[in-house]
C-alpha cells in the first residue's frame, strides 16, 4: 500500500509502536445495531432516526458504565432500564420484559446490523503498515461479546489474539488507566508511544489521558467537549471516519505523534 488518504505512507521511520482501537461506536457505527433491535422488538419509533436512539441510550447508559468501571457486570435490570428510559425519550413506554427482550436482541442478534466501513478498514490498513509493532484493540465488556464483534467486524486481518485487551480479561475496566498501560506492557511498548482511538470522552479520552498516551476522539456524534479537570483533552479529534483516515495518512502524524491540528 504504497498511498493514503492526505499524505504519503513513505519516510521516517515512525514514532509511534502501535495504534489501539476502541471497538463500540469507534470501529464500527454503533447506531444501526441499537436501532435495529429496537425496531425489532419494539416496532418503528415515529420520528426517531438511528442515530437518535442511539445517542439517547448513552444519554442513559451512566450506570452500565459505572459497572464496567467498578469491575462487575451491568444487571439484566440495569440494562432494562436503560432500554425504558431510552424509549420514553420518545414517547413509548415498554415494560421490563420487552425492555430485556430489547437488550438480548441487541447483545446476541444484532450483528446482522454490524459492519465494517471501508474507510475504517483503509484506517487498519494503514496503521497495520505504519506502526511499528502494529495495531491493538482496548475495550470494556464481556470478552466473548467483544470477541464476537470482533469476529464479525472481521479485524483479525489486522489484529492477532495477542493485541486485544478487554476489560473483563484484564480485570480493569476504562478509564482506568491500568488497562491501557497493560495492553501497552503486553505489547512490548509504553503509553507515550502509542495512540488510542476512541469516541467515547468519560471512558476513552480521560483514560488515554490519564495514562500517558495520545488520543484521537472519533467524534462522529458531533457532541461538545464535557467541562474536564485542567490539560484533559485529546491529543486530536476528528468527526468522522474519512477524517480518520486523512489524520491518519498524514506523513506529519506519524513522523512526530504529536498533533499540528486538529482536522
Amino acid at each position: 500500500m504504497g498511498q493514503a488518504a492526505g499524505g504519503v505512507l513513505g519516510g521516517p521511520q515512525a514514532l509511534i509502536d502501535v495504534v489501539f482501537f476502541d471497538i463500540d461506536d469507534t470501529l464500527y457505527d454503533q447506531a444501526g445495531p441499537f436501532a435495529y433491535a429496537v425496531r425489532r422488538v419494539c416496532g418503528d419509533i415515529p420520528d426517531a432516526t438511528d442515530a437518535e436512539l442511539y445517542d439517547a441510550s448513552r444519554r442513559h447508559s451512566g450506570p452500565i458504565f459505572a459497572a464496567f468501571s467498578a469491575r462487575r457486570a451491568p444487571t439484566t435490570d440495569e440494562y432494562a432500564l436503560r432500554m425504558q428510559r431510552t424509549l420514553a425519550d420518545f414517547g413509548v413506554a415498554i415494560d421490563h420484559a420487552t425492555a430485556v427482550e430489547a437488550q438480548r436482541v441487541y447483545a446476541v442478534e444484532s450483528g446482522v446490523a454490524m459492519s465494517l466501513s471501508s474507510a475504517m478498514a483503509s484506517c487498519l490498513d494503514v496503521c497495520r503498515a505504519r506502526a511499528r509493532l502494529g495495531v491493538g484493540v482496548i475495550s470494556n465488556g464481556r470478552s466473548a461479546a467483544q470477541g464476537e464483534k470482533l469476529d464479525i467486524l472481521g479485524v483479525s486481518r489486522w489484529v492477532g489474539p495477542g493485541g486485544v485487551f478487554v476489560s473483563q480479561a484484564v480485570g480493569a475496566a476504562k478509564p482506568d488507566p491500568s488497562l491501557f498501560r497493560h495492553a501497552c506492557e503486553r505489547m512490548g511498548t509504553r503509553p507515550g508511544r502509542c495512540v488510542y482511538v476512541g469516541d467515547a470522552w468519560d471512558t476513552d479520552v480521560v483514560g488515554a489521558w490519564a495514562a500517558g498516551m495520545p488520543c484521537i476522539w472519533l467524534n462522529r456524534r458531533g457532541r461538545g467537549r464535557p467541562q474536564a479537570p485542567r490539560g484533559v483533552a485529546p491529543t486530536w479529534e476528528v468527526r468522522s471516519e474519512e477524517d480518520l483516515l486523512a489524520l491518519l495518512g498524514s506523513a506529519c502524524f506519524w513522523r512526530t505523534g504529536r498533533a499540528r491540528r486538529a482536522l
